[in-house]
């Protein structure tokens, strides 16, 4: 018996008891175990029973099982695993396979938290770890989703299936991509996991993680080269995910659509993908990248290269015609409105107010003026109804959607189900978008007024012996020409030069209200004091207008007729007058100013931006209205004539000598980008190496512990020193051949540096003067064995052609002991 206990004590002794994972591999911080897998299901009916200690496990056969040990444990964190227990359940007949509610085995617990030699023995004992449970999720879609890359490659060593899929079609990449497991994705990477596997929905990992909002791992597998332009089966594109949770990450998505061929000159934007296709998905309320773009007004993204050439596509195809049109109807409905305006305030004969033949002009420019008018109101009712049905069709479809992901959501995944509910409830406070734009609300203003217009007219001919009234139509027509005019802006801002100075004006108008509220405060409770003092006893004040209009000559420090006030009352004339002279004119003013200055600076820093954002919304309305015809004529352009599209493309080339100069400087920052690149890849490798070490040294004396602890009369038997010594020699030998190699190559690229420094220091002779100056030593290429490119052109080793010297000026004498020290320096390495 003890020879027995004693061959026992020696096979545990092989496999460390603790019972969690390691601190290299605790849960990501701000996120614990249970909000993302809350485990087995321990709702069983005897659940309340402990489990006994492994003497006692024989008198309770019957109702223990390895499966609620496992649940007794996951309970009880501060208590370690006995595997001797598992042994003697086991015996007892215990099925070591047994599944909870869910389907899940003691292998779906472990590969949650637990030390890997936990795992590796219950594999050891025929635990099976391809077992899904009911929703066909594995041991190893739990790994991944815990980012534990431990135990995906014990796992993966013992033959589970990389590409497994759930009941809902996801693969453990699926689930390290939505939980942010960035561990897991590298290491179910290395192990050549497909990373365009789609799910039932037809989403890649990538599409997944930007769906769920997981940036990590978005931006890491944009890193690994995934695909960002996919669509699900709706439609949904990749791209307009990402626009719409993590538009850092979709800038860096935008550049797998623009690529460069510096060897043949050219550049290709794969507008396609930026413009996904819709025709092909059934009753889809997909949205497109800009229309994401324009809706969340994201201004660094609209600036990027593809994005741009989006933009000048749709102007060039059908946005430049549509705007012609539509600023000329405008101007047309503009100055007929004006005409008439000007034609009202004409002196009109005692009679009638119209005279024909002579007024004829004037009946054919109202039936203009009025069918325009008609014609654009009809617009703005479409254009609101659409946008509601629009709406109603989207919260339809994406309710659905969402559903959708519901039906596979997994019990013990208790997040994700929550995330999706509210995600269905936000959709109730969304409301239609038309009154949101303050040009639709302009709009509505313009035709209030017009109405009004309409309204004095006729009074005016019917009561044609009321002066008063015809004095008020003209006033009403005055003032709503002001406002038609303004309103040419709504058009004119799809013009880029125009489009800062509209948005400009837009937020002046904001600063503007803020500062009448604050002048408010003082300007309301000065009239009346203005009023109770002087109020009928001096000549501007007579009247409330009156009064009202000279304590608004006070804040402009214009004429106030401050004597005639003294005359009145000279202690409440300095009171009133100078303090609220200070208080409007010297305050408010200069805060007036103040917020001004603030809007102008801060739109005319994202000038362009703004600029780009106006023509895209014009575009997005235009293209809202285009026939089915033009729409499915625009899809196929974009699909065969911008995929990609190619254009002309030459870095090198420049018109002055500034532009030379600028050139030179560009080439110089990519040589130290790449060589400061350098130095962080040697840092890195070292650092990597030196936490493998530490890894392994802090592994090795815990696992002696470990062992120190269990009392094992048998220890496992250390390796030589002489086999230690010699794997760090060998380890510290690579090391510095890697240091090595990187300074030969760090010393190539500061050789490369100083001749192209010499280079454009170098310059033509001037005038009257026998050779050409140069600013030191230049070293010339070695024309048999670099290839020719041009006369006037010469070709650097690493950065291909350099352009001809360039032309010193009379003027100036270089300072050549200033560049050769800095040379100098570069080349010394006791100087870095």
């Amino acid at each position: 018996m003890d020879e027995k206990q004693s061959w026992v004590q020696v096979q545990y002794s092989k496999y460390i008891p603790l019972l969690k994972r390691s601190k290299d591999d605790i849960v990501k911080p701000g996120r614990t175990s249970s909000e993302t897998y809350s485990g087995l299901d321990g709702r069983f009916d005897d659940i309340e029973e402990s489990i006994r200690l492994p003497e006692e496990v024989s008198i309770f056969t019957s109702k223990s099982t390895v499966l609620k040990y496992f649940i007794h444990l996951s309970k009880n964190e501060g208590e370690q695993i006995s595997f001797e227990t598992i042994d003697n359940l086991l015996a007892e007949g215990s099925n070591i396979n047994d599944v909870d509610r869910h389907g899940q085995t003691v292998m779906h617990e472990v590969s949650k938290s637990w030390h890997t030699e936990v795992a590796h023995f219950l594999i050891k004992k025929h635990a099976d770890i391809k077992r899904p449970d009911q929703y066909g999720v594995t041991p190893l879609h739990v790994a991944a989703a815990m980012d534990y890359p431990d135990m995906i490659k014990l796992l993966l060593k013992h033959g589970a299936n990389i590409n497994a899929l759930t009941s809902g079609k996801q693969t453990p990449l699926h689930y390290a991509a939505k939980y942010d497991a960035v561990n897991s994705i590298k290491t179910l990477i290395k192990y050549d996991v497909d990373t365009n596997a789609r799910d039932h929905k037809e989403r890649t990992a990538l599409h997944l993680a930007a769906e769920l909002d997981r940036s990590e791992a978005a931006r890491l597998l944009l890193n690994l080269k995934c695909d960002a332009s996919v669509q699900d089966d709706t439609g949904v594109s990749c791209l307009t995910v990402m626009v719409m949770n993590m538009p850092p990450v979709a800038v860096m998505a935008l550049d797998q659509f623009h690529t460069k061929d510096r060897a043949n000159r050219k550049q290709h934007f794969y507008l396609n993908h930026v413009e996904p296709q819709t025709s092909g998905f059934k009753g889809t309320q997909a949205k497109s990248p800009l229309e994401v773009i324009v809706q969340s007004r994201q201004l660094d993204i609209i600036m990027h290269p593809v994005i741009q050439k989006l933009i000048e596509v749709k102007w060039r195809f059908f946005g430049r015609k549509n705007i012609c049109i539509m600023l000329s109807l405008n101007l047309l409905f503009i100055i007929s409105w004006t005409a008439l305006g000007i034609a009202s305030s004409l002196i009109r004969p005692e009679d009638a107010p119209y005279k024909f033949p002579e007024d004829a002009w004037r009946i054919i420019v109202i039936c203009i003026a009025l069918g325009l008018t008609l014609y654009q109101i009809v617009e703005e009712f479409k254009e609101i109804y659409q946008s509601k049905v629009k709406l109603k069709l989207w919260k339809e479809w994406r309710k659905k959607e969402l559903e959708r992901d519901l039906k596979y959501c997994h019990p013990m995944w208790p997040e994700e189900k929550e995330y999706l509910q509210k995600c269905i409830v936000d959709l109730e406070d969304i409301h239609p978008a038309y009154f949101k734009d303050f040009w639709n609300v302009f709009d509505w203003i313009v035709y209030f007024l017009l109405l009004a217009v309409i309204c004095t007219h006729i009074a005016d001919i019917v009561v044609q012996q009321n002066s008063a009234l015809h004095v008020s139509h003209v006033r009403v027509f005055a003032v709503t020409i002001v406002f038609l005019w303004l309103r040419l802006m709504k058009h004119a801002r799809a013009i880029r030069l125009l489009g800062p100075f509209i948005v400009m004006l837009g937020k002046i108008v904001t600063d503007v209200l803020k500062f009448l509220f604050l002048y408010g405060e003082f300007y309301i409770p000065y009239a009346c004091a203005f009023w109770i003092i002087f109020g009928g006893l001096v000549a501007n004040m007579a009247t409330v207008p009156q009064m009202l209009f000279t304590i608004f000559r006070i804040t402009l420090v214009d004429d106030y007729n401050f004597d005639d006030m003294y005359a009145i009352d000279p202690v409440m004339a300095y009171i009133l007058c100078g303090t609220f002279l200070g208080v409007s004119s010297i305050l408010c003013i200069n805060l007036l100013i103040a917020l001004l200055a603030d809007t102008f600076q801060r739109v005319y820093d994202n000038a362009t931006a703004n600029a780009v954002m106006q023509q895209a919304t014009m575009l997005l309305q235009i293209e809202e209205n285009l026939s089915k015809k033009n729409k499915s004529k625009f899809e196929h352009y974009m699909h065969t004539s911008c995929a990609p599209l190619s254009l002309f493309y030459d870095d090198d080339l420049t018109t002055e000598q500034d532009d030379d100069l600028k050139k030179v400087t560009i080439q110089i920052k990519e040589e130290l980008g790449e060589l400061m690149q350098i130095v962080k890849d040697q840092q890195l490798k070292n650092e990597l190496s030196g936490i493998q070490k530490k890894r392994s040294s802090h592994g090795n004396v815990k696992s002696g512990s470990k062992l120190h602890q269990t009392d094992s009369p048998q220890r496992t038997t250390p390796q030589p020193p002489s086999s230690e010594s010699s794997q760090a020699l060998m380890m510290l030998i690579a090391n510095q051949q890697e240091q090595s190699a990187a300074m030969e190559q760090m010393n190539q690229r500061l050789e490369s540096l100083e001749r192209m420094i010499r280079h454009s220091l170098q310059t033509d002779a001037p005038p009257g003067s026998s050779g050409p100056v140069v600013w030191g030593p230049v070293e010339q290429p070695n024309l048999q064995t670099a290839p020719r490119m041009s006369e006037n052109r010469e070709y650097h080793p690493v950065m291909g052609p350099v352009p001809a010297p360039i032309t010193a000026w009379p003027d100036r004498e270089p300072d050549s002991d200033i560049m050769v020290d800095i040379i100098g320096r570069t080349r010394d390495p006791s100087s870095r």
